[in-house]
């Protein structure tokens, strides 16, 4: 008896590690799927938070920019974008919903179409759930490349910031 009490802990010990970590993909050598809601591409305003107006998804997940892409290059690639996910669409443009900026289309390396906003790549973090903000302000690093992620925000409303706030928790996940 003790040796089967001893097995079905040693089970559950296993069972217990296996669900702890990861990114809650399954490994493999591409990046998950872009997530750019169910009508491809639309993008919006919402209120969340002390976040203020942001860009959100159709899904209503909030849309963040890396600093170290302000240039238009692609920086977050490869493991990155197993937490950082490219919205991205296929064939036509984002589609806009009282968006008060200009919506846009890049080429990625592996070739698929990355929304843009005023020239910024556009993300979702995986971390996130609709109507929440949990990505702002976030530093990490991937593949020896700092990152520092921040919502893209519209408007003057109190608590929104042009350039991206500092709301989220800036030590990682």
């Amino acid at each position: 008896m003790k040796r089967l009490v001893s097995a079905l802990a040693a089970v559950v010990a296993v069972l217990a590690l296996a669900g702890c970590g990861g990114n809650g993909y399954e490994s493999s050598s591409s990046p998950p799927a872009a997530q750019s809601g169910d009508d491809g591409g639309t993008v919006s305003v919402e209120e969340l938070g002390d976040a203020g107006p942001v860009l959100v998804d159709s899904a209503g997940k909030p849309l963040y920019a890396a600093d170290e892409e302000a240039d238009g290059s692609v920086v977050c690639s490869g493991d990155c974008t197993s937490f950082w996910i490219p919205v991205t669409v296929d064939g036509d443009a984002p589609r806009g919903l009282s968006v008060p900026g200009d919506l846009g289309v890049v080429e990625r390396g592996d070739g698929t179409r990355q929304v843009t906003f005023d020239g910024k790549r556009l993300y979702t973090f995986v971390q996130d759930e609709p109507g929440e903000i949990t990505g702002d302000g976030v530093s990490d690093a991937f593949d020896g490349q700092r990152f520092t992620w921040h919502a893209v925000s519209v408007g003057d409303a109190p608590g929104s910031n042009q350039n991206g706030g500092d709301s989220g928790d800036s030590s990682g996940y």
